[in-house]
C-alpha cells in the first residue's frame, strides 16, 4: 500500500525520552505502510515551529497527537494541543492524564485549562481518542465531553514488537533505572543502594540502565553517579533497540521510569516501581501486581525484591499485547476511513 498521505505527529519527540521515542516506533509499526509520519514541529525549543503553524499544517493531511502524560490539567502545550491542528482531521492516541496530589500546588487542576482541553477535544475535527488507562479515559470524558467515544486500553507500547533478548549465562541481573528530575535538591538513592547491595550479597549483578537518549539521556547519565554501587554495570547508548535488549536480559527490574516497567513486563520480567505515579499504579493494578509499587526512598524495597515472582504470567502478557494491538488497529482504521486511504 502506498503511503501518500502525510500525518503530523504531535508529542514529546526528539528529546530522547524513552517512552515517547517508543511511541514513535509503535506508530511506525502500525501506520507506516498507509501514511507518511512526520513530526509536526522542527525545533526542540520555543517557538518549536520555524514557520507559521498554519503553514506547516497545510503540508499535512492529518494530525496524530500521542505520547504519555500530555493531557495535563494544570497546563496545555502548543506542541501537543495547538488549535491550528484542528484545521485537519486529528487523532489522539496513547495519552494519559497525570493527577497530582495537594503537595504539588503548581500541578493542580485549573478550570481555565480544562476549558481549553474541552474546546479542543470536543471539536468536530477530533476523529479518534484513546487513553492508556480507565482513570485517564474517565477524566477526558467527564471533563471535556468529546463528541466521540473514548477508547481505552493498556499503554500502546505493549503492542510494540520488542527485539529478541534472553538472559545471559552467569549470575542473575537486577536492572535499575534512575532519572534526573527537575528539583532543587537531588533525590536520595540510599534505599535503592541498599537494595542493590542486598541483591549483590544474594549473588546478583547490578545493571544500571540510562533509559534515555539525546538530551534526556545526557541528564540521566549525569544523575546516575548519585547511585553509588561500585560493581554496577552501566548501560548508556543512543540505540533504543539495545536499551530494550538490555532490559530483556534482566531477571528482575526496578525502575523510576514508567516505560522501563512496561518494557520489562512485556519481556516477562517482574518489576519494582520506584515512583508511585497514577500511570504506574494503574498499570500495575491492571496486571495484579500493585504490591510491587513503592517509592525509591521506601524502606520496603528489599522486602518487595525478596518476594518478586520468578516470572510473569504469559497469559497476562499476551492479554496486554492483544488489547494494546487492538487499540492501534482501531487507530489505523480510523485514519484509513477518515482520510479515505
Amino acid at each position: 500500500m502506498d503511503a501518500n498521505k502525510k500525518i503530523g505527529l504531535a508529542g514529546f519527540y526528539g528529546y530522547g525520552n524513552f517512552g515517547d521515542e517508543l511511541f514513535y516506533w509503535v506508530f511506525e509499526q502500525f501506520l507506516s505502510d498507509i501514511v507518511k509520519l512526520e513530526i509536526t514541529y522542527d525545533l526542540l525549543k520555543k517557538p518549536y515551529f520555524s514557520m507559521e503553524v498554519s503553514q506547516r499544517i497545510n503540508e499535512l493531511d492529518g494530525i496524530l497527537i500521542g505520547g504519555g502524560d500530555i493531557v495535563q490539567p494544570w497546563g496545555i502545550d502548543d506542541r501537543y494541543f495547538n488549535k491550528d491542528y484542528l484545521l485537519k482531521p486529528t487523532f489522539v492516541a496513547g495519552v494519559g492524564v497525570p493527577i497530582r496530589g495537594p503537595q504539588n500546588k503548581h500541578q493542580l487542576e485549573k478550570d481555565w485549562i480544562v476549558e481549553k482541553y474541552k474546546s479542543f477535544l470536543a471539536h468536530n475535527n477530533i476523529k479518534f481518542i484513546h487513553a492508556r488507562d480507565p482513570q485517564s479515559a474517565k477524566w477526558i470524558e467527564s471533563r471535556t465531553n468529546p463528541n466521540i467515544d473514548i477508547y481505552e486500553s493498556p499503554d500502546i507500547v505493549c503492542a510494540l514488537d520488542l527485539p529478541a533478548s534472553s538472559r545471559p549465562a552467569g549470575s542473575p541481573i537486577l536492572g535499575v533505572v534512575t532519572r534526573q528530575r527537575p528539583k532543587d535538591s537531588p533525590d536520595d538513592y540510599s534505599k535503592v543502594q541498599e537494595l542493590c547491595e542486598h541483591a549483590i550479597k544474594k549473588g546478583w549483578r547490578i545493571r544500571h540502565i540510562i533509559l534515555g537518549t539525546g538530551e534526556v539521556g545526557k541528564k540521566d547519565y549525569l544523575n546516575a553517579s548519585d547511585l553509588e554501587v561500585a560493581s554496577k554495570e552501566l548501560v548508556y547508548t543512543e540505540d533504543l533497540s539495545q536499551l530494550m535488549r538490555s532490559i530483556g536480559e534482566c531477571t528482575a527490574f526496578a525502575s523510576m521510569k514508567f516505560h522501563g516497567t512496561v518494557v520489562a513486563t512485556m519481556y516477562g520480567i517482574p518489576s519494582i516501581v520506584l515512583i508511585p505515579t497514577n500511570k504506574n499504579r494503574n498499570f500495575m493494578k491492571r496486571i495484579g501486581l500493585d504490591n510491587q509499587v513503592a517509592k525509591f526512598d521506601s524502606d520496603q524495597l528489599i522486602t518487595i525484591f525478596d518476594n518478586l515472582p520468578e516470572s510473569l504470567d504469559k497469559g497476562t502478557i499476551r492479554g496486554l499485547k492483544l488489547d494494546a494491538t487492538n487499540a492501534c488497529l482501531k487507530l489505523r482504521e480510523s485514519i484509513k476511513s477518515t482520510l479515505k486511504i
